[in-house]
């Protein structure tokens, strides 16, 4: 009776348990799909700056992929991204289609417009020669240093035989650099006219803009650049006007023993300097020697070519210090003074001839 019972209860149990575990089932089922655990999404603060408010667009994501993490764009889904490298404004389709979409990109600053250089003025340049009118009161030095130059320039320029004598109204020829102006004379050509002044021949094409240097016209001016250029035209022998200027150096110093003129019924056509036998006799002015040796009643004679058709002539020397051919220079010793020839005494015959004439040598040595 008792084993009848229980078989009749083990039926019931089973199927008992069965739904037990059933519900059991379906209830831990239901727990997972409606767990309240929330579910994190991380998004990128910056990332959210350059889209909408609802969240990164799939372009950001997928430049965020290329930084860090490995993302599904099928839908939104839930990968997560640690760090998003950070994205300075700007256009991003822009930076994309330049690939520079990679690691950190900065903004491209725009080119700044390059400075305008003003052009410096050029200063008017000044005429190299010009016009000056002397004024009541006004000396040399006066004008000179008006025109910042020297009083050589001044006297050179305008053939000045006493600087120290101006009237009121003359004419003053300036140049505005230091050195002289020469005119252009008949056989004149540019090396010369450089070697005479003691400048470079390109100085003085550049200081006139010469086209053609080969082309000088007679009578033309032209200014020659340089400190030695003032001193040279100052000992010019012949002026603009093809006379004589006052511009020989004394061949030594002593006592006039006779002058040049008529003498004894003759014409003495010299100046004779009584001296002691062995003074120093010097050029008068630059030159070549084309003589040099005994000449009849001159006895030891020197003579110098000058150019230009004038000459100098040195009589009576005890010695001669040069020979024909050669090259001198203003102030060169020649000579030493004596007693040869047709002579009275010691003493130095001096001439000046030009164009074979003889002149007064007193009216053209300076002083």
């Amino acid at each position: 009776m008792e084993d009848n019972h229980s078989g009749r209860w083990r039926p019931g149990w089973t199927l008992l348990l069965l739904l037990l575990f059933v519900a059991l089932t379906v209830t831990d089922e239901h727990s997972q799909l409606t767990s309240d655990s929330p579910v994190y999404f991380t998004w990128n603060q910056e990332l959210l700056g350059i889209s909408n408010q609802g969240g990164p667009d799939l372009y950001d994501l997928e430049f965020g992929s290329e930084q860090d993490a490995t993302l599904d764009y099928e839908g939104l889904s839930l990968a997560m991204v640690d760090e998003v490298a950070p994205v300075t404004l700007g256009v991003l389709d822009t930076l994309a289609q330049d690939g520079v979409l990679e690691g950190e990109v900065s903004q491209t600053a725009p080119e700044e417009p390059e400075p305008q250089v003003e052009k410096a003025e050029v200063p008017e340049k000044k005429p190299l020669v010009m016009t000056h009118i002397v004024e009541a009161g006004q000396t040399l030095w006066d004008i000179a240093r008006h025109y910042g130059i020297d009083i050589d320039t001044v006297v050179a320029a305008n053939e000045l035989s006493d600087p120290q004598r101006l009237q009121v109204g003359q004419n003053l020829t300036i140049l505005t650099v230091k050195g002289a102006l020469h005119t252009v004379r008949a056989g004149d050509n540019l090396w010369d006219i450089a070697r005479t002044y003691q400048v470079k021949t390109q100085e003085i094409v550049d200081a006139n803009q010469l086209s053609d240097p080969s082309a000088l016209k007679i009578g033309q001016k032209l200014v020659i650049p340089g400190g030695q250029a003032a001193a040279a035209q100052r000992y010019q022998l012949v002026g603009a006007n093809g006379q004589l200027r006052r511009a020989f150096a004394w061949p030594a110093r002593g006592r006039i023993s006779s002058r040049y003129g008529t003498r004894w019924g003759r014409m003495h056509y010299g100046l004779d300097l009584a001296v002691p036998i062995g003074t120093p006799v010097r050029a008068a002015a630059d030159g070549r020697i084309t003589w040099s040796g005994g000449r009849g009643t001159y006895g030891n004679l020197v003579i110098i070519d000058h150019g230009m058709g004038v000459e100098t002539r040195y009589a009576h020397n005890s010695r001669l210090a040069v020979k024909a051919g050669d090259q001198v220079k203003r102030g060169q010793i020649i000579a030493y003074s004596g007693n040869t020839g047709r002579s009275t005494g010691p003493h130095i015959h001096f001439e000046i001839r030009r164009r074979g004439k003889a002149v007064d040598p007193e009216k053209y040595l300076i002083h």
